[in-house]
């Protein structure tokens, strides 16, 4: 038994713990709604909260829902980051205001690009954050490999570490290079989790609909294209937070290839995960529901269609991403409230979504 816990109904082969999970999360809040300084903090929360914590709720009993934009007007700028082997331009979406913010390294998928996530970097700017999605190099063949790609994430945390102090550039002074979690949607999770793997910097790790398979059509070698689960979940000591469906686990005919298989999809970083995990399934979303734009052409129309809103299951993964990280990179315990507790069980019993949590998340 791995001591995970299921929010609302049954899921096959998992265990089902709401009782537990809703009085965890009311444990956090005292009944006279204070601050919650003393609340005991959870797996990745923070040794100190960053110093511009304003944009949230600071109460750690009352919060605002995670889901609806925060109360920071935002900016966006783009900028060119010379790395070695390549020059990855950078989108960055940021508070309009000043301090110091923590920071979200968004990955795009396969074939995709940041401008289809612009909902995602708006969101997390306005609730305090700093977002850079690269958009990085290769296409259908050839390019960089998955360890390459690693790589470069790798050097984009080494730029946020020395804009940190830095008195030129476009984050100067502006980030809590500390505080960083990474994130990312279908392949760009996967190389999240594979570059959390070798640096210990990240304090959290997000995968939308994580994909663990190579992206490619032809042979390549398990060296450059490493698997990540369950080889190395090991290594991944920051607590993860995966979201996904099923929709696209499977597919029929000659020709298909299911563009999130049900043997490498974001339960599979969960069921192999050794510390804080949860795992939030959108019902009825596909892989491309996670999009702005589910119907982006060619790549997305490899990928069939759900039953859902893709709107909704926008909005529900902004909610959980932002709870998540309230958590992990703020030490805000009201937040759990909408992973684990009496929030996410309104979901779960409305049908929105089924999750689950373990390793004391």
């Amino acid at each position: 038994m791995d001591g995970s816990s299921r929010v609302g109904r049954d899921h096959p082969n998992r265990a089902c713990g709401v009782l537990a999970a809703v009085l965890l999360a009311l444990a956090a809040c005292g009944a006279d709604g204070g601050s919650g300084a003393d609340a005991t903090p959870s797996p990745g929360d923070a040794a100190a909260a960053p110093d511009a914590s304003a944009a949230v709720d600071a109460c750690a009993c009352t919060t605002r829902d995670p889901g609806e934009p925060g109360p920071q007007a935002t900016t966006t700028a783009s900028f060119d980051l010379a790395l070695p082997g390549a020059t990855i331009p950078l989108t960055i979406y940021a508070p309009d205001g000043p301090g110091r913010f923590p920071v979200v390294v968004f990955h795009h998928g396969f074939q995709l690009a940041p401008t289809q996530y612009g909902s995602y970097g708006t969101h997390l700017a306005s609730w305090g954050y700093v977002v850079v999605m690269p958009q990085m190099p290769g296409g259908l063949i050839g390019g960089p490999t998955h360890r390459d790609l690693a790589g470069y994430v790798v050097g984009i945390l080494d730029w946020l570490d020395a804009q940190a102090t830095a008195t030129s550039g476009p984050l100067a002074g502006r980030v809590d290079a500390v505080h960083v979690a990474l994130a990312g949607h279908s392949m760009g999770g996967k190389i999240s989790m594979l570059a959390a793997a070798s640096d210990p910097r990240p304090r959290a790790v997000v995968g939308i609909d994580p994909v663990d398979a190579v992206g490619s059509p032809l042979p390549v070698s398990a060296t450059d294209y490493p698997s990540v689960t369950p080889e190395l979940m090991g290594a991944i000591t920051a607590p993860i937070a995966m979201l996904g469906e099923l929709t696209n686990a499977t597919c029929s005919g000659a020709l298909c290839q299911a563009c999130a298989p049900a043997a490498d999809n974001f339960h599979q970083y969960y069921e192999h995960a050794t510390h804080a995990a949860i795992e939030i399934e959108v019902m009825g979303a596909s892989h491309m529901s996670f999009l702005d734009d589910p119907a982006c052409g060619f790549t997305c129309s490899s990928c069939p269609a759900g039953t859902d809103d893709p709107a909704t299951s926008r909005r529900l993964t902004r909610r959980y991403l932002t709870a998540f990280l309230n958590v992990t990179l703020r030490g805000l315990p009201a937040y759990r409230s909408y992973l684990i507790g009496a929030d996410m069980a309104g979901d779960v019993a409305a049908g929105r979504v089924r999750a689950a949590a373990k390793n004391g998340l």
